[in-house]
């Protein structure tokens, strides 16, 4: 039988890329890593890594296993919780991770009514954009995954997890108060052409050339930051133009910005991501909050039912990108497995 421990290590060495730094990360010595891989691949009888200048990569067989590995990781992190549950041992932790925005826009009133609810669940946090946030998810490191995507985009996910919608976020149009778009009784996308831009995150960027090039023209986008009160104060100082979402708008307004209505910029869906199965009870209450929450504080249809996920065209067009091994998800609006 493969030892599990030893399949965690081989984790670890996939996922830095080298023995002396999964050694580091796990307080180990290096030839002890080296030690424990050697078992590994004689309990396997076939190599799993492959030593390259001074790293590693996996064989078949080892990314295989790794596979194997975050499915028994993260099914042993469930098993934990539910019979800690059950034997009154702890109330419950739950680890999430989430995009910036949703951080502070939904999580905090969220962690308030978990405390009041249930003071004794230990909460902790991990900033992450939503790749990020989905690879913590299959690694197990991870039981919450708040994460966006844009309509045209396909799900982030698989059949090993559920999406749970929170929200739509709608996109805005940002612009200096003195710009003439801001008093325009019919705004529209092209008009800024030959603007200046500033953008957020690369996926907030992808969007923003999709919606451009949609408009007929490419972006210029000049200033590349995560800071949403940077780039308000970016377009404040007539510096350049930009779209954000509501879900910002609500944490940081700066004055001398116009928001012209321009529904071409469109709007990204905000949802959380778990495994698939039961849900220990520490996770589903913080669903429970987030969705809560979420309904309060950005009412629309997809807080009111259980609907599909859309899936459409990708950034400069074709397929969405689902391979055989990717199904469309059915979402769920209330937190609840279907």
């Amino acid at each position: 039988m493969l030892d599990l421990h030893r399949g965690r290590i081989l984790r670890e060495v996939a996922r830095l890329g080298s023995m002396t730094a999964a050694a580091r990360a796990l307080a180990y010595t290096q030839p002890a890593v080296s030690h424990h891989i050697a078992r590994l691949e004689a309990e396997a009888g076939t190599p799993l890594v492959i030593r390259h200048g001074r790293g590693v990569r996996l064989t078949e067989a080892g990314r295989i296993l790794v596979e194997h590995v975050e499915d028994v990781l993260a099914r042993m992190s469930d098993a934990e919780e539910q019979i800690a549950a059950i034997a009154g041992l702890r109330a419950g932790r739950v680890r999430i991770a989430v995009f910036p925005t949703a951080a502070g826009g939904l999580l905090p009133d969220a962690l308030a009514g978990l405390r009041a609810r249930a003071p004794g669940v230990s909460v902790t946090l991990l900033d992450a954009e939503p790749t990020e946030a989905l690879a913590a998810l299959r690694a197990g490191e991870t039981d919450i995954a708040v994460v966006f995507r844009y309509a045209y985009m396909p799900p982030d996910t698989d059949s090993r997890f559920r999406e749970i919608l929170l929200c739509e976020d709608p996109i805005r149009l940002l612009v200096p108060a003195a710009h003439p778009l801001a008093s325009a009784p019919r705004p529209c996308l092209a008009d800024l052409a030959g603007e200046t831009w500033a953008s957020g995150c690369s996926r907030c960027r992808d969007h923003l050339r999709w919606a451009c090039e949609k408009a007929g023209f490419t972006p210029d986008i000049a200033y590349a930051t995560e800071d949403h009160v940077a780039i308000q104060r970016l377009v404040a100082r007539g510096l350049a133009v930009t779209t954000l979402p509501e879900m910002a708008l609500g944490l940081h307004t700066e004055p001398g910005v116009a928001r012209p209505h321009v529904p071409e910029v469109g709007g990204r869906r905000v949802a959380a991501l778990v495994p698939a199965g039961p849900r220990p009870p520490a996770v589903a209450a913080l669903l429970d909050e987030l969705t809560a929450v979420a309904a309060a504080r950005h009412p629309g249809p997809e807080t009111l039912g259980q609907v599909p996920v859309q899936v459409g065209e990708a950034p400069g067009g074709g397929h969405d990108g689902l391979g055989q091994d990717r199904q469309p998800v059915v979402a769920e609006a209330d937190g609840r497995a279907l």
